[in-house]
């Protein structure tokens, strides 16, 4: 169960489109994103999904059952928010049993369910304390609890990690991922960090400006983005973009296809070479595991490489970079790819 079909929806508030004929399809357990940047339309989406919201037009179905105009609570979904909505005067297990209370639901089976999501969240030891005592992680686990108890058709998940800091979201990113193995149901997570998505989505579901923009695999997305914003927006840093004058050094003698009018390559892709792109660095990041260097090339146009490792180089300096023609990106006109 948990099968969600989203079919030519559109949402607008007054005369301003949010959504614009999204035609999308998740399949029972699978763990699929929307990533995208701010103000594109993926809470809002999530939101049509859940039910707290309509859309303007168009269906969405659970199951093959049409619940478009059926409330959040028939809809058989659990939400986890990104400020945790835990009741500030109840324990823990008061905020887990709270919503099956509500449902009539057995004693016995509250019990049983709350002592095995207690299990799998490893927060048994919080049971007894109230949300004001506990940290973030802690926080976000009783969250993720409490939609667990209600045994639901799928989890839809709104930027839960995003007020935790930088080491706790790593870990709790691990265990997310962990949980949705072990559990195998639906989940829908919305975040606008692409190293999440990476790391957690089955498919990726890249929004702009309320369209869906390309829907696919982590990897396929990094390998194959179907437009230059796709190709922008999904790789940390950001792929770098020329014309194919600029980019003459890094063709190597092929050809670009024609109608070419721009032409991608990853940072990671750009290594030192002879006879590629004189940079002048203008800056550079030392991370320890790997190097990131900023430069121009002649016209202005900003450049960034990664190297792996400590590259011993400074602001100043003059680099020339070449990469595997197999690795470049083409674009036409209207940004869209070309197959080279």
């Amino acid at each position: 169960m948990g099968h969600i079909e989203l079919e030519s929806l559109n949402k607008s508030f007054g005369a301003h489109e949010v959504l614009k004929d999204i035609d999308l399809e998740i399949g029972e357990g699978e763990l699929a994103v929307f990533v995208g940047p701010s103000g594109c339309g993926k809470s809002t989406l999530l939101r049509q999904i859940s039910g707290l919201d309509q859309p303007t037009s168009g269906r969405i179905l659970i199951d093959g059952r049409d619940v478009t105009r059926v409330s959040a609570a028939d809809r058989g979904l659990a939400m986890v928010f990104q400020s945790y909505a835990l009741y500030p005067h109840m324990s823990v297990r008061q905020n887990l049993a709270f919503g099956l209370q509500n449902m009539k639901m057995a004693r016995d089976e509250i019990d049983r369910r709350i002592a095995d999501a207690a299990r799998m969240l490893e927060i048994e030891p919080l049971m007894a304390r109230r949300p004001g005592q506990l940290s973030g992680g802690q926080r976000q686990r009783v969250a993720i609890g409490r939609a667990i108890v209600r045994d639901p058709t799928a989890f839809l998940l709104d930027e839960p990690l995003s007020n935790l800091d930088a080491e706790l979201r790593v870990s709790m990113r691990a265990e997310l991922a962990a949980l949705h193995a072990r559990l195998g149901a639906t989940m829908i997570y919305v975040t606008h960090d692409q190293v999440e998505a990476m790391t957690l989505a089955n498919r990726i579901v890249v929004l702009r400006a309320g369209r869906i923009e390309q829907v696919a695999a982590p990897l396929d997305l990094f390998d194959r983005p179907a437009n230059r914003f796709v190709a922008g927006f999904i790789g940390a840093p950001s792929m770098n973009f020329l014309t194919p004058a600029e980019a003459v050094p890094l063709l190597a003698g092929h050809a670009a296809p024609a109608g070419t009018a721009l032409i991608g390559v990853r940072p990671q892709h750009l290594v030192p070479a002879e006879g590629g792109l004189d940079m002048s660095v203008t800056l550079v990041e030392a991370l320890g595991t790997e190097t990131v260097i900023h430069g121009a090339i002649g016209g202005g146009t900003r450049l960034l490489a990664t190297e792996p490792g400590q590259m011993r180089v400074a602001a100043g300096e003059r680099m020339t970079l070449g990469a595997d023609p197999a690795s470049l990106h083409f674009f036409d006109e209207g940004g869209l790819r070309l197959d080279g």
